[in-house]
């Protein structure tokens, strides 16, 4: 996203709860950079999550509070409730809700939670819920912005802008799309990317087209393992948490086109 996540938090948190706000934001992030790295199982969960979020939103525009993090939501009465309250705008009190409805029910009803069904349907659902959190968060953001037209305008461009995952397969093939990436954040992005499975180092050079077997092996992938980022022995690499953490703080999973 080519506007600060600041700038949208800025722009949000006059009219409506900081500390709702920033856990949506949380949530929000998340869904993305799952969706980005291919972990549909992941973003689809963390839909619950966001929609708890905007559950929490509508109430406050309700009713002026909201149910504390850590008590249960009464989600049919809270949707009722906006649902008939016409003073608020229609995206905001109709389409919102029914749409963070689905959310939830996506999270209840669909493969994420059970087991079952011949056609996975993750990567779908994930899909939608991707784009489904964006329109959410741009609905937001054209009614309680507090910013001038032009910079909601410019937060709304950036979050419709168009995206790519940052790693692909073609077919048994792992390709980082992020040429600008290097080799040591490539060598870790694939590792997250088949977590929590190991890869052998053969596979990561042929990944990542790095053509000096030995400096690889003793310099890049070493070094690695000596920051504690990767696990390295006999051949076979695993991202250690520390590198999960690294990964997650420090590579952005999309790329803007």
């Amino acid at each position: 996203m080519s506007v600060q996540r600041s700038q949208i938090e800025s722009a949000l948190s006059t009219n409506l709860p900081k500390d709702v706000i920033i856990a949506l934001l949380d949530e929000y992030q998340n869904i993305k950079q799952q969706f980005f790295l291919g972990k549909f199982q992941p973003a689809e969960l963390n839909a619950a999550r966001f929609s708890e979020c905007i559950l929490r939103l509508i109430e406050f525009l309700d009713i002026g509070n909201y149910t504390a993090f850590g008590k249960q939501l009464d989600t049919k009465k809270i949707i009722t409730r906006i649902t008939n309250n016409t003073s608020l705008p229609e995206g905001i009190r109709f389409f919102i809700p029914q749409l963070t409805r689905v959310l939830l029910d996506i999270r209840n009803k669909r493969n994420v939670a059970h087991v079952g069904g011949e056609v996975n349907s993750n990567y779908s659902d994930s899909l939608f819920v991707s784009h489904s959190a964006d329109w959410i968060l741009i609905e937001l953001i054209r009614n309680y912005h507090i910013n001038s037209i032009d910079e909601a305008r410019k937060i709304v461009e950036s979050i419709n802008e168009t995206k790519l995952p940052v790693i692909v397969e073609v077919g048994s093939f792992i390709r980082v799309q992020n040429t600008k990436l290097k080799t040591e954040q490539k060598t870790l992005l694939i590792l997250y990317y088949k977590q929590p499975n190991k890869v052998s180092d053969l596979d990561l050079l042929k990944w990542i087209r790095y053509t000096n077997t030995s400096r690889y092996r003793t310099e890049i992938l070493k070094a690695l393992d000596d920051q504690a980022l990767i696990h390295y022995e006999k051949g076979f690499c695993i991202l250690l948490p520390k590198g999960i953490a690294y990964v997650e703080k420090n590579i952005s999973p999309e790329l803007i086109v």
